[in-house]
């Protein structure tokens, strides 16, 4: 079975995603732009940090390669004190170049691609060692040279080239013009090292000089007119003023004469060569700050564009948060509220009820099911609560009326019961009627059989009053001694003459509780007796506890498992209502809904002979006055418990025989009525007297069914007759209750003399 799921985690998840989603744009865009803005904000670091040291690094290596070409014409002394220094002032520019590029704060505003060009700008720097060299040597010449100063010009170029950090078009057309102007300066440098060169080493230049020099010449004027209209007015101006001066024209007629082939003397070149060099750098230098100036304020814009857009996209991320917040709580609260009153009607409401029901309290059902009205706006939870509210009016209602007709359904059982019960008990008095009349013995033992089956057909029909929540319909006024009710149960049982009931002392139980007591170990007994081997003893013994009486029965059948043990005793403790449906354990059932009625503890447990042992443990509050105990006469030999079905069915009378006959004698069932007091028949043979030592507070009770007269105690016989007519165990057991009642009988004789 897969997790479930609460309803707040899956409408917090159909929530969090898009809402995730969406924060994720929010910060993705966030970082973009501000990441531009700041960039656009770097770019006077970027400038202050790589362009002006790498811009005076090149022009340091321009005025190097023009030294150096014109000491590789003359190699005068003169010369090469000259580029020694101009050697020195670009070894000074490109410490300061490493040094300003490695700092933390140039690292920091350079980009990776920056990060890539300036290990490429500084490779060509490390080479310029070489190139000296060769120039030193003289292993190089004007072309060569040319083309090996050109490299690290180039290298800058490509690295300015990426400091144009705007997504601003206007300005990266301003940046990428003045980056191609400085490449036109640097096409005008190596011209003017090519030619001076040739000019101070011979008349003319070569035709490979000339080739090259035509080359430079053209593309730097492609260049100027490419970049010259990409600036604004303001940026333009230096080199317009710059084209416009005789410096320009000046230079411009000296580079057409040596395009013509004209000779021009290396002085007059070198003059103009100088004077435009001045011009153009500070035409450059002056562009510059202004192209840093243009870049600053349009940062700033794009930084407070970013911003605004920024706040406002995280306004309306936290305005969603928000609003899907509450209406998710809303509708998480408003089926939480359904969810709730569900699990209120399951656990609490129906249950309530159905206790009422139990109790026959009046149901209101309007009040127990009140109508589910949610708080919130959403149609479909209406809906829902509608629905629930018609379904737990509804599971009410058959709540209700479930429990009406179970009540009509236990009131017909009891009914049907206490007819049975008053059936029952009319048979009782006719057989006890028939019985009196019967002459022959054969007759007169069906009739005790017959009067058996009718007691335990009275006990069942009281197990269907129980059942049905109603209470046995006998009772006694005073306390009954613990051994009677526990005969009285056993004469209640098919196979009574099983069960072997061991003296109690002298504990009583209240009159109120003898018969469903009674009824709780018939129950208790017939389950014993059924589920054990026919030939084995059913024993019963009693004592008195801490916490009241305690009664053990147990048999020596095949016991019951640790399981189905468990299963019965968890039933017992708490007895649910009764199913009539379950109809394979109502023996259970009964002694659970008695035992519960009266606080009475039932436990089942495992027997050493194999059987089941049951404990049941009677409260004190259910315990009587004790029965004085009475001293015997003489010292009894042997106690035989006996029980007659016939006097125990309904007054559960006990008699303990004491008899001083062996030890191996057969326990035989005698009338307990022969033990009450005596009076002579016209045979001669002692009859009982009804209620003659009963207490005063007994006296006035229903009396109880007479002990059977034996048909020899009816009509005389002669002795030869009577012994014929009896098996040798009934004549033992009468000549023994005729003993113990002459020796009674001396006994209250004596004490009556004693006190007369």
């Amino acid at each position: 079975m897969a997790a479930s799921r609460s309803i707040r985690f899956k409408v917090s998840v159909l929530l969090v995603i898009p809402l995730a989603s969406l924060v994720a744009l929010w910060g993705f865009a966030t970082v973009v732009t501000v990441g531009d803005s700041m960039s656009l904000l770097s770019v006077g670091t970027l400038y202050d940090t790589v362009a002006k040291p790498a811009g005076d690094l090149g022009t340091a290596v321009q005025r190097e390669h023009l030294l150096s070409a014109e000491y590789l014409a003359t190699r005068s002394d003169a010369d090469r004190e000259t580029l020694v220094g101009q050697r020195s002032v670009t070894d000074q520019a490109r410490a300061r170049l490493r040094q300003q590029t490695t700092g933390d704060a140039a690292q920091a505003a350079m980009t990776e691609e920056m990060r890539t060009h300036h290990d490429e700008l500084m490779r060509q720097v490390g080479a310029l060692d070489a190139i000296r060299a060769r120039v030193d040597s003289g292993r190089i010449g004007p072309v060569g040279l040319s083309e090996e100063f050109a490299r690290l010009p180039d290298a800058l170029r490509r690295l300015f080239n990426t400091l144009s950090l705007s997504n601003d078009l206007s300005l990266y057309r301003q940046s990428r013009a003045i980056t191609t102007i400085n490449h036109a300066m640097d096409l005008l440098s190596r011209e003017r090292a090519l030619a001076a060169g040739s000019l101070a080493l011979r008349s003319a230049m070569t035709p490979s000089e000339m080739r090259l020099f035509t080359r430079l010449s053209a593309n730097r004027i492609f260049l100027m007119e490419q970049a010259l209209p990409e600036l604004d007015p303001t940026l333009r101006a230096p080199f317009s003023d710059m084209i416009a001066s005789s410096t320009y024209a000046r230079f411009i007629t000296l580079e057409n004469h040596l395009l013509t082939g004209a000779e021009v003397r290396s002085t007059d070149w070198r003059a103009a060569g100088d004077a435009l060099d001045a011009v153009y750098q500070r035409s450059l230098t002056a562009v510059a700050p202004a192209l840093i100036d243009q870049a600053a304020p349009a940062a700033v814009s794009v930084f407070v564009r970013a911003g605004v857009i920024g706040v406002l996209g995280l306004i309306a991320v936290v305005a969603s948060l928000l609003v899907s917040y509450r209406v998710g709580s809303g509708i998480t609260k408003e089926l939480a509220a359904v969810r709730r009153a569900a699990a209120d009607l399951a656990q609490a409401r129906l249950p309530r009820v159905m206790e009422k029901l139990r109790r026959g309290d009046v149901v209101d059902v309007a009040a127990e099911a009140p109508a589910l009205r949610p708080s919130g706006s959403t149609a479909e939870i209406h809906d829902v609560a509608d629905a629930f509210n018609s379904v737990q009016r509804s599971a009410v209602d058959a709540a209700v009326e479930q429990a009406r007709l179970r009540e009509g359904v236990s009131q017909a059982f009891r009914n049907l019961a206490r007819r049975s019960q008053s059936l029952l008990q009319r048979q009782l008095k006719m057989l006890d009627g028939m019985q009196k009349q019967a002459e022959d013995p054969a007759a007169l033992e069906n009739l005790f059989k017959l009067d058996h089956l009718t007691t335990r057909m009275r006990r069942h029909a009281e197990g269907l009053v129980i059942l049905s929540g109603g209470a046995a319909g006998r009772k006694w006024r005073s306390s009954v001694p613990m051994e009677d009710v526990l005969r009285g149960a056993a004469a209640q049982v098919e196979d009574y003459a099983r069960v072997r009931i061991y003296p109690t002392g002298g504990t009583t139980l209240v009159g109120n509780a003898v018969a469903d007591m009674m009824h709780l170990f018939a129950e208790i007994l017939e389950n014993a007796t059924v589920f054990s081997p026919p030939g084995s003893q059913v024993s019963v013994r009693g004592e008195l506890v801490g916490r009241g009486f305690a009664v053990e029965i147990e048999d020596r059948g095949l016991g019951l498992t640790d399981d189905k043990r468990a299963a019965i005793n968890e039933r017992l403790a708490s007895p649910p209502e009764f199913d009539p449906a379950e109809t394979d354990r109502l023996g259970f059932a009964v002694v659970g809904l008695l035992a519960a009625r009266y606080g009475v503890e039932v436990v089942l447990r495992a027997s050493p002979y194999g059987g089941t042992g049951v404990v049941v443990l009677i409260p004190e509050k259910l315990l009587g006055d004790p029965e004085p105990v009475e001293q015997p006469m003489e010292p009894p030999v042997l106690t035989v418990i006996s029980v007659r079905p016939e006097s125990a069915e309904r007054r559960a009378e006990t008699v303990v025989e004491r008899a001083d006959r062996p030890g191996d004698s057969g326990e035989v069932p005698i009338p307990a009525d022969l033990w009450k007091p005596l009076r002579r028949g016209g045979d001669g043979l002692p009859r009982r007297v009804r209620q003659a030592n009963m207490p005063p507070s007994q006296a006035n009770m229903p009396p109880p069914r007479q002990a059977r007269e034996s048909r020899q105690a009816q009509e005389p016989r002669s002795p030869e007759a009577e012994v014929g007519g009896r098996s040798p165990e009934e004549a033992r057991a009468l000549m023994s209750a005729l003993q113990s009642g002459w020796r009674r009988g001396r006994g209250d004789d004596e004490d009556g003399g004693a006190k007369r």
